[in-house]
């Protein structure tokens, strides 16, 4: 709703004749760290999905497999959709399809930490001073250091062993704090989350037209570096 797309997913929408979605799937493909990739995507577009990928002639495996009814369920269908092949030891990055900027060092960087932590997420530092209230007034605690401060982006990456210890925990954990992602739920579970900062503010979450004239401006920018040999 809040992109006005009249019910098609802003996944979808296309930037020069390419939809948002493939330029992510080939952001991911270029890295030679990734070996497949699965989309959890609704039953209804699964088909067109399919069709995209075709199309595009993505370089590296790509399964479509159907969603679920929330983020956790989409996730555990999108982790069975790998096969039995998958090794404890091996990374699984979860990230959104409306990131399309991601940069392939913020992806390497992630596979390479989660290696070593198990779980790991990518933050971004916030460039405002931050306050944390709840109501119209902030008082002096409120205010937090701006140094200290990130926004919460992605990929989540982890290690295949750690991902499984949360997606057994997390269906009998209950929480007075919505529990968003699976790095949350590590985090409720007493662990410490690795956490990647990205080098700038590129990496935006598209959800919005102003978002989306933002991602229209990198690309042209991009491309004019690669035109004028940048």
């Amino acid at each position: 709703m809040r992109m006005n797309t009249n019910g098609v997913p802003k996944q979808f929408l296309s930037l020069y004749g390419k939809p948002i979605i493939i330029y992510t799937l080939e952001k991911f493909s270029l890295s030679p760290w990734v070996d497949d990739m699965v989309v959890v995507c609704h039953r209804n577009w699964m088909d067109y999905m399919k069709l995209l990928v075709e199309k595009y002639s993505i370089s590296k495996n790509v399964k479509i497999v159907e969603g679920g009814k929330d983020r956790q369920d989409s996730v555990n269908n999108g982790i069975a959709g790998l096969g039995k092949d998958i090794a404890l030891d091996d990374v699984v990055l979860i990230h959104d399809s409306v990131r399309p900027l991601v940069s392939l060092d913020t992806i390497e960087k992630n596979i390479e930490q989660a290696k070593i932590y198990g779980c790991v997420m990518t933050v971004k530092p916030a460039i405002e001073t931050v306050v944390v209230a709840n109501g119209e007034n902030a008082e002096f605690t409120h205010f937090q250091q701006r140094d200290i401060s990130y926004s919460l982006t992605s990929p989540q990456s982890f290690r295949m062993d750690v991902l499984q210890e949360i997606m057994c925990k997390s269906s009998q954990t209950e929480s007075d704090m919505p529990i968003l992602d699976m790095a949350m739920m590590y985090a409720f579970m007493g662990n410490k989350v690795y956490m990647v900062k990205e080098k700038d503010g590129s990496n935006i979450k598209i959800t919005t037209p102003v978002d989306y004239y933002y991602f229209k401006a990198i690309v042209e920018l991009e491309e004019n570096k690669k035109i004028l040999g940048l």
